[in-house]
């Protein structure tokens, strides 16, 4: 067991969560590994059209991507009990990783078939090192640092991405695609050493009751309900912007929209543990997504306002998923709160596309969204409710 578990003596003077050796070594692993993820996410679609795959493969890469995530998550807290943080984080690593370059061999009449085999494999390691990684702020740090430590987690998560997800495309138009696939598969690899080096760490021992899914459910539907709520806004916000806006505001919005939430998750974390509890921050957070998602609804054909409503939004979204997260943390063991956490947030997405897809079918996008932000304030007696409780009162 390492040291790093220990809270400080009382009345020592706080410290960063950067000061812990083995939380360093995490953070600098998820970065690339997500680094590896995002380039990726619009580049294998691209690819799957590139080989006449057609648009429905290209959509059902994505798709079994995300479904062999949240598969993979609910997995993990068994897994850790029985191997511990260290081996299942490098074999998500190298399921992230190595069969990246076998994208470049898949053409011709079998494209669409390995594409989508690829994709669900490489689903699974993002699973895994999704959950693992956000537990581990838990595992790693003193409880009073959990805060903070989850919001510089998100600067570790969200900054890749950020930028990840343009340059993926840009690489691929200007490089071609098989130097973005190796460059995709060396990232996570980097993940692999710091790994290496992180203790040997198992889940905190906790009462088998504590673990089980209806105890888990019952401690986190509160956060989790916003958590969800807010994710769902935010892929159908990523999937259908530039449908809706035209460019280059749709440009501007899809990069001021995450990095909004970055930020917003940032400084949530690091005044998170000035506040009196976990969940404290959910109602304005969840309060902010919603009038963005709703101002969205109302002015998208103002570019210039949907930017404004856009950014918004991701200050809320940044908000909610740091506070919901702690929050969680609070109420269950942290391997089970992070996999609550993480199903919320890929879930949320999936489910944003598809609601709004079918809804825009017989309606329009304005009903859609405006919908959208009906739910994300209704929940709000719900994210108040949140801001109370604990482990023991769920």
């Amino acid at each position: 067991m390492s040291s790093i578990r220990t809270d400080a003596l009382p009345g020592a003077a706080p410290v960063s969560p950067l000061r812990f050796r083995d939380f360093r070594l995490t953070l600098f692993a998820s970065a690339a590994a997500f680094f590896g993820y995002s380039l990726l996410l619009p580049v294998v679609p691209m690819w799957a059209v590139s080989q006449g795959a057609g648009p429905f493969a290209a959509g059902a890469a994505t798709g079994g991507f995300m479904a062999a995530t949240v598969l993979a998550q609910f997995a993990m807290p068994s897994a850790l009990r029985r191997f511990g943080y260290r081996p299942v984080l490098l074999a998500g690593a190298l399921f992230l990783a190595l069969p990246t370059p076998l994208l470049i061999v898949a053409q011709g009449e079998t494209a669409a078939g390995v594409i989508l085999g690829i994709s669900v494999l490489r689903g699974v390691g993002f699973g895994v090192l999704t959950v693992c990684g956000s537990a581990l702020i838990a595992e790693l740090l003193p409880r009073r640092l959990v805060a903070k430590g989850s919001g510089l987690y998100g600067l570790a998560a969200g900054f890749p991405q950020l930028f990840g997800l343009p340059s993926g495309t840009w690489l691929a138009e200007h490089w071609g695609f098989a130097p973005v696939f190796l460059l995709a598969t060396a990232l996570p690899l980097c993940a692999v050493l710091p790994f290496l080096l992180l203790p040997v760490l198992r889940p905190r021992q906790e009462p088998k009751n504590k673990s089980s899914v209806a105890v888990v459910v019952k401690a986190t539907w509160k956060p989790w309900l916003p958590m969800l709520a807010v994710s769902t806004g935010f892929g159908g916000l990523a999937t259908f912007l530039p449908i809706v806006v035209a460019s280059p505001s749709s440009t501007i919005a899809l990069f001021v929209a995450p990095a909004a939430a970055v930020l917003s998750r940032w400084a949530a974390g690091h005044f998170g543990d000035r506040m009196a509890g976990p969940g404290r921050m959910l109602p304005a957070g969840l309060a902010a997504s919603g009038l963005g998602l709703l101002g969205f609804a109302l002015l998208s054909s103002n570019g210039p306002v949907v930017v404004l409503a856009v950014a918004l939004f991701g200050l809320g979204f940044g908000v909610v998923q740091n506070d919901a997260l702690v929050a969680m943390f609070a109420r269950a063991p942290a391997g089970a709160a992070s996999v609550s956490w993480n199903v919320a947030f890929d879930l949320g997405q999936g489910l944003g596309a598809v609601a709004v897809g079918a809804i825009v079918t017989g309606f329009s996008f304005p009903l859609a969204f405006g919908l959208l932000a009906v739910v994300a304030v209704g929940l709000l007696p719900v994210a108040w409710l949140a801001r109370h409780g604990s482990a023991e009162a769920g």
